[in-house]
């Protein structure tokens, strides 16, 4: 007897076959839901590149044509899904939100919610936070997409505030941007039950930004940042095979698309041989990776040279924060390649992600105290603020206007842990004065 294979088994009824009064409409709808269903638990189970349209429609139940009737490809279903998944969060959100009375009771219930539903239903939410990264370039344009929806929701909660301190912009982009990585970093790692005990935590986090105070740090007519100027990184300098790859994948990196780039382009612009790269480097993953490594240590190797005579840790995270700033401006192809690029990299990028900013905050916690708003979450979500800052003035070619937000940044550091009045007086005493003929 001869053995057949066996698709996956449908995870949805079919609607009825035969004359039963639903519409071309209604059919077409139920099949893209289930669609939207079955890429969710497709993606859960194999991953976004292991993911066939066989394996979609097996679990939806549909055939091939319907697919193709609905989306013209496997990456079409996909940001189709994300979009889904994104309005049912806002939705969820909103509803929480209209069902409490009271300011405090409804920032509760809405952050609460939306905490609990990622560690209560993760497939869904792990799709949008984990299994997106690497999928493209119009998945990045999704992530951007539902950042700004979630800061509009958030600036809208805060603009309702009975006390009328409403957020600065670039606030509520740090707030989205914490929560958003303190969900990745525990769905990551398969630990998303810790959620459930997180919105206390994180609302206390919030709440350390919630200052009259807050409002000196746009004061106008300050003195701007000095332009930063472009500088060579140390470690592409050399003459070395292993400089030269490296230099050459920055390049080629930057000119084209990471995702068109082979193994023997990248010997070959570093002049090398493809058997002299892969001694270097398993493959262009691996230099990339290595790219990053060397970034990062010669931006904290700055930073730890700038905080040594720092008369305290206020001070010293100011200056930390100026120093890595400047230092991200001053390399603005790096930063790019580190905030940007590293999406189109495959699985290894994903613990890295944050690796520029997450090696950063840990030396500044490591000085400091401990925070006294939301310490169990506080060094989780200021690197999540920190890295989605970076990451969107990065992704609008807006990197040497970077310096122009360090105390704003200093701010989000230092408010958690020393509180807003001395944060703001360690940021006010750091300024320079007005010149007399200004």
């Amino acid at each position: 007897m001869s053995g057949t294979h066996r698709g996956p088994t449908p995870i949805y009824r079919r609607l009825p076959h035969g004359p039963n009064g639903v519409s071309r409409e209604d059919v077409a709808r139920n099949q893209r839901a289930r669609m939207y269903g079955a890429m969710i638990e497709a993606v859960a189970e194999r991953g976004y590149s292991r993911t066939t349209v066989a394996h979609v429609i097996g679990l939806a139940g549909v055939s091939r044509r319907a697919f193709y009737e609905q989306f013209a490809n496997k990456e079409a279903c996909f940001l189709a899904t994300y979009d889904i998944v994104v309005a049912r969060a806002r939705k969820l959100v909103l509803d929480a939100w209209t069902r409490e009375r009271g300011w405090a009771n409804r920032l509760h219930g809405a952050c609460k919610a939306l905490l609990d539903d990622v560690a209560d239903s993760a497939n869904g939410p792990r799709l949008v936070l984990v299994d997106s990264l690497g999928v493209g370039p119009k998945a990045r344009e999704r992530m951007t997409l539902a950042a700004t929806t979630f800061e509009r929701v958030v600036a809208m909660a805060f603009q309702a505030d009975p006390n009328g301190e409403e957020l600065s912009p670039l606030t509520v982009k740090a707030i989205v941007a914490g929560v958003r990585h303190l969900a990745f970093t525990r769905m990551y790692a398969r630990r998303e039950k810790e959620l459930y005990t997180l919105t206390d935590e994180v609302l206390d986090w919030i709440e350390s930004y919630r200052s009259p105070l807050a409002k000196r740090l746009n004061v106008s007519g300050l003195v701007g940042p000095e332009p930063v100027e472009p500088q060579p990184a140390a470690f592409l300098a050399g003459n070395d095979k292993r400089s030269r790859a490296l230099s050459g994948l920055v390049h080629l990196t930057l000119d084209q698309r990471y995702g068109e780039l082979s193994d023997p382009q990248i010997a070959q612009f570093a002049g090398i041989s493809t058997e002299a790269f892969h001694k270097q480097f398993a493959n262009k993953e691996a230099c990339f990776l290595a790219v990053l490594d060397e970034f990062v240590a010669d931006a904290m190797k700055a930073v730890k040279a700038s905080i040594d005579d720092a008369a305290s840790w206020p001070q010293a995270v100011h200056i930390a924060v100026r120093t890595l700033i400047e230092y991200f401006a001053a390399h603005e192809g790096l930063s790019r390649l580190a905030f940007i690029d590293i999406f189109d990299v495959g699985p290894g990028m994903i613990g890295r992600m944050t690796h520029s900013i997450e090696d950063f905050t840990k030396l500044l916690d490591d000085l400091g105290p401990e925070a006294r708003r939301g310490p169990l979450v506080a060094r989780e979500v200021v690197t999540g603020a920190i890295w989605g800052i970076v990451s969107s003035y990065t992704a609008h070619d807006r990197v040497r206007q970077l310096p122009r937000l360090v105390d704003q940044l200093t701010f989000i550091v230092l408010a958690p842990y020393i509180g807003a009045k001395p944060a703001m007086e360690t940021i006010e005493a750091a300024r320079k004065p007005l010149p007399d003929d200004y």
